[in-house]
């Protein structure tokens, strides 16, 4: 459940300018379980370069390489020797039938006498989440409140507006694809409806906490420490992983294969 609907935290921020190179940055994250004494419970570095993302789970040898320009995911898991791929239009396929079940699932507890209002309440909110919004434009804190589910976000205005975008754009389609690769209980559609609303109040966001109330209170919050500069560790990492990805000994398999032979709930974390 973790890997799926939280957004970023920044911290330790080194200086924003409107100066910045968006095409270059690099984003490390930690993520931690509030009601576990914020006890960390992932790790990740994600590099923005050369028009791709390289997003690298750190415990778990899992890389994801998005290439927007291609429309196209690509996972290598280093520790299995696998890798797969999948495009976009493939992943919205894939939410859309997602989407469909659930509805159906709907429709047969709605012509159910005995059924739980609150169950059915819950699952029409992965659907259609539905949130109070409250912006603070001293703080820039931004507040998504809704019975299920409450995100509290601290962006950092003045952030070059390509980052911004470059940023949540690639948020919007790791989303996507963890939900795909990890099956959650929650879908993707309250960390979408999240991120528009940075979008449109043109924050980079660095910190975000997030309160859930479903089959047990989750609180996990997110911190980033973000930088302008890829440095010779950054770079040797792609050139890896380049190599990883056109090496004969690394096993192409489809999806689902990839998902068997690589998959656990271990690797699940925020984003």
């Amino acid at each position: 459940m973790l890997r799926v609907f939280l957004g970023v935290v920044v911290a330790g921020l080194c200086t924003l300018t409107t100066t910045c190179v968006a095409q270059e940055f690099r984003v490390y994250t930690t993520v931690y379980d509030v009601n576990a004494g914020n006890q960390p419970v992932s790790r990740s570095l994600t590099l923005w370069h050369a028009g791709k993302i390289y997003d690298l789970i750190l415990s778990h040898g899992e890389v994801t390489i998005l290439e927007p320009s291609q429309r196209r995911c690509s996972i290598i898991n280093s520790d299995k020797g696998v890798r797969t791929s999948v495009d976009f239009d493939e992943l919205k396929h894939l939410l859309e039938v997602a989407e469909e079940r659930l509805s159906q699932q709907i429709q047969m507890l709605e012509s159910k006498p005995n059924s739980s209002k609150d169950f059915v309440n819950h699952l029409r909110f992965q659907l259609h989440p539905q949130f109070t919004k409250q912006y603070d434009a001293q703080q820039h804190r931004l507040f998504l409140d809704s019975k299920p589910l409450t995100y509290e976000v601290r962006g950092e205005e003045g952030v070059q507006p390509e980052a911004v975008e470059a940023y949540l754009n690639y948020a919007d389609w790791a989303c996507r694809l963890n939900f795909v690769l990890h099956p959650q209980p929650v879908f993707p559609t309250a960390r979408l409806e999240l991120n528009q609303q940075i979008r449109k109040l043109k924050l980079f966001p660095v910190e975000v906490q997030l309160r859930a109330k479903f089959d047990k209170p989750l609180q996990l919050k997110a911190k980033h420490e973000l930088s302008w500069n890829l440095d010779a560790n950054d770079r040797s990492k792609i050139q890896h992983w380049e190599s990883l990805m056109k090496d004969i000994k690394t096993q192409p398999l489809t999806l689902p294969e990839y998902q068997r032979a690589a998959i656990s709930q271990t690797t699940a974390r925020v984003r």
